[in-house]
């Protein structure tokens, strides 16, 4: 198999490497096999059955810091470069890539998406290969830097931050939906979908964060004791 990237998964996903095992950090690597079938697992369990080079790899789970936060144990997957300068910037491009294109798709900034059609060109390059070439990573960061002189919210730190709060807000709805508290969904909605919400101004401010943490005991307790990273404004 190999490993495609790190992103955030339903909680009550089921590891690769354990029948039972729960992923309750509520982050994965996806592991793809050769029927292009997808599974799902923890560090140690991607460094038993990926072939790749974890540190290649987007990770788009930064800005969750989970309460178990592990460190890389020296699988086989580090020891592919041991004495090597591991070379994160194609992970960056990668990642800031699925960012604008895909995961933040919906999101707006000053009324416009965050899309971009040159960048858009470059994902679906990487949707064929699940690769990119040395030119096409220096222009996306070019990219993302030119962007960041506009509005720092453009940078790949905050968009990683909207990104764990997006999860983070949308397992917290899915909580309280299910706790059938309709303060806590209407406020947690607002949140997300509001005129004043994360998806129209890509941060939260001191106050909706502040409010968002009442809502946050609904959350099993790995989400709940996470750290969410601060919005790069």
């Amino acid at each position: 198999m190999i490993a495609i990237k790190k992103d955030f998964v339903n909680e009550e996903t089921e590891s690769y490497c354990g029948k039972g095992r729960k992923l309750s950090s509520g982050k994965a690597y996806y592991l793809r096999d050769a029927n292009g079938v997808i599974h799902f697992g923890g560090r140690q369990c991607a460094e038993l059955h990926a072939a790749n080079d974890l540190s290649q790899i987007p990770d788009l789970t930064k800005s969750l810091i989970a309460r178990h936060e592990g460190q890389p144990n020296g699988g086989k997957n580090i020891s592919l470069r041991d004495n090597q300068q591991h070379d994160l910037e194609k992970p960056k491009a990668i990642a800031y890539l699925l960012l604008r294109e895909e995961k933040l798709s919906e999101f707006r900034f000053k009324n416009r998406p965050l899309s971009y059609e040159v960048l858009k060109n470059y994902y679906f390059e990487y949707k064929d290969s699940l690769d990119l070439t040395s030119k096409a990573v220096s222009h996306i960061l070019n990219i993302e830097r030119k962007s960041m002189t506009v509005n720092k919210r453009y940078s790949l730190k905050n968009l990683s931050t909207c990104y764990a709060y997006k999860y983070i807000l949308e397992r917290t709805l899915d909580a309280l939906i299910k706790n059938e508290n309709q303060k806590g969904i209407k406020y947690v909605n607002d949140l997300i979908n509001g005129e004043k919400g994360i998806m129209q101004f890509c941060s939260l401010t001191e106050e909706q964060i502040t409010g968002l943490s009442k809502w946050l005991q609904f959350l099993p307790q790995d989400l709940r004791e996470a750290r969410l990273r601060k919005f790069d404004l």
